[in-house]
């Protein structure tokens, strides 16, 4: 019996995509055709050609390949848009923002319960509220008020660390914007069980990176996959989106519960996004479990910034390490400014132009979500002549347009900060920013002006204090950093085996020598 309805189900999700694929092709096209791209097979179309490694690379490959820079694939009747220019990615996710802001529901990332954040539910009344609030946190106001002297507060503890146990260094800058997040979102401090929430922060972060990166399991491109017997073979996914539900869970709901439980006992809370919100909540007499979920949801989404602000900062010592000159050149700049008795501080921002560069120059250098956070078609839609179907899934290939030669110079694999500097050392305002690296139209990131600030503030510090150099082996050989990448939604290097040595050389730290 269990048979024949498994087999009758195949049956009709066969059939299911085998009429969609008639409808697309005879009905709504209209003699229009579809984007280049693979050929494909029937039915299952292009789905053994999705790439499952270093796809950011690959889709460039094939706009090369087809000479466009749109690509279309069909993975078992999941249309597929690949953008990878800054044209297309403009026209279609900021132009046409109304047809492109939705989120394509993958269904691993649904299994996972990450649906419930603004940055992942479909664009919606839920999601301009949960936006809305969001933003009123990450006001201006609140920026110069409350944030900007927490970020100083922990970028100070995160110097210290480096200069007690440089060795830790992954571990003290993963700190660093936890503690920055806990703080500002929820008054966790070291007081309370910082530990346990900053590891909260790290594995809930690692699930959701996991998930939601598009392709990674075939239950996205096969939604029925779903609906089968969790013993048949292939079902892994099921218990691992149970695994990574719970995970995510915790990171989302534990903190708010923590504030609002010190709160209902009387108990000193630290000011923050959560304490300041649940007081309105209760004010206004609709706090219950619906607005605290809300809540839940809507600072959760910080935790996003966190894991992409550290694997920037991780970069940038990287690129130190990789290109030495250009750390003496930060190093000298931040002199120029700050000199030798004080650390970078806020009433520094703007004057300094080469950590500006550096900033920009590792978020295009590096990029953190190389295919973005996938969009997701409305309605069918006609551009350039070709046909898009409603609920195309549209992934902006972010790494293809930061690494346009034709904008950034033929050495665009290199890190070279002065491509955004003028010959006198100026920002060169020819040059765009990498936009791009935020995301793209009423989608991008809501915490982009918050997160730059934090880098700014993170690098300008550490060229002051410090001088970054390759470690030696036993012979006395220099050991080269490892430099590949670790993907998932947020690509980043892995350092587990990197090596390197921390000189200091700013007098604030009882030094009698100067980098």
């Amino acid at each position: 019996m269990t048979s024949y309805i498994l087999g009758a189900l195949i049956a009709l999700f066969l059939s299911i995509l085998l009429a969609r694929r008639v409808w697309i092709r005879f009905v709504v096209q209209r003699g229009l055709p579809l984007p280049p791209g693979p050929k494909g097979w029937p039915i299952i179309g292009n789905l053994f050609e999705i790439p499952k490694e270093k796809a950011h690379l690959q889709y460039t490959k094939m706009s090369q390949t087809y000479q466009s820079d749109l690509i279309y694939l069909n993975a078992a009747g999941t249309p597929i848009l690949v953008l990878n220019s800054e044209d297309a990615t403009s026209d279609l996710l900021v132009e046409r923002f109304q047809l492109y802001s939705d989120r394509p529901q993958g269904t691993m990332g649904i299994l996972s319960g990450v649906d419930a954040s603004f940055v992942f539910c479909s664009y919606s009344d839920e999601w301009r509220k949960q936006r809305s609030l969001f933003m009123q946190e990450v006001s201006p106001s609140n920026l110069q008020m409350y944030q900007k002297p927490c970020m100083q507060e922990c970028v100070s503890r995160l110097l210290n660390n480096l200069l007690d146990t440089p060795e830790k260094f992954e571990e003290h800058i993963h700190l660093l914007y936890a503690e920055t997040i806990l703080s500002m979102a929820f008054g966790i401090s070291n007081e309370d069980s910082f530990e346990y929430y900053v590891n909260l922060s790290k594995v809930g972060m690692d699930a959701v990176s996991d998930v939601t990166a598009f392709g990674a399991y075939v239950v996205d491109t096969i939604p029925f996959l779903k609906y089968l017997p969790e013993w048949l073979p292939g079902m892994g996914f099921k218990k691992q989106a149970a695994y990574s539900k719970k995970l995510i869970h915790n990171m989302m709901r534990e903190p708010l519960q923590f504030v609002k439980k010190k709160m209902e006992i009387g108990a000193t809370v630290k000011p923050s996004m959560a304490s300041r919100q649940l007081q309105t909540l209760q004010d206004n007499g609709t706090l219950c479990e619906e607005t605290e979920t809300l809540l839940s949801n809507i600072l959760g989404t910080l935790y996003g910034g966190m894991c992409q602000m550290s694997s920037t900062t991780r970069n940038i010592i990287l690129a130190f390490l990789l290109y030495p000159d250009v750390q003496k050149k930060g190093q000298a700049a931040v002199d120029a400014v700050v000199g030798f008795d004080r650390l970078p501080d806020y009433n520094d921002e703007g004057k300094i132009p080469y950590v500006e560069a550096l900033v920009m120059e590792v978020l295009r250098w590096r990029v953190m979500l190389p295919l973005g956070v996938a969009h997701c078609t409305r309605t069918d839609d006609i551009y350039r002549g070709y046909y898009i179907p409603a609920k195309t899934v549209v992934l902006g290939n972010t790494w293809a347009i930061l690494h346009n030669t034709v904008v950034y110079g033929e050495d665009v694999d290199e890190f070279r900060p002065e491509r955004f500097l003028n010959p006198d050392g100026t920002l060169d305002k020819n040059i765009p920013y990498p936009s791009a690296a935020f995301g793209y139209g009423r989608r991008v990131c809501a915490g982009k002006v918050m997160a730059q600030s934090a880098l700014w503030i993170t690098v300008a510090s550490l060229l002051a204090c410090f001088n970054f150099s390759r470690a030696r082996n036993a012979e006395g050989e220099e050991i080269e950093p490892s430099t590949d990448p670790i993907e998932g939604l947020i690509t980043y290097c892995a350092q587990s085996d990197w090596c390197y040595q921390t000189n200091v050389c700013a007098q604030s730290f009882g030094s009698t020598s100067q980098g």
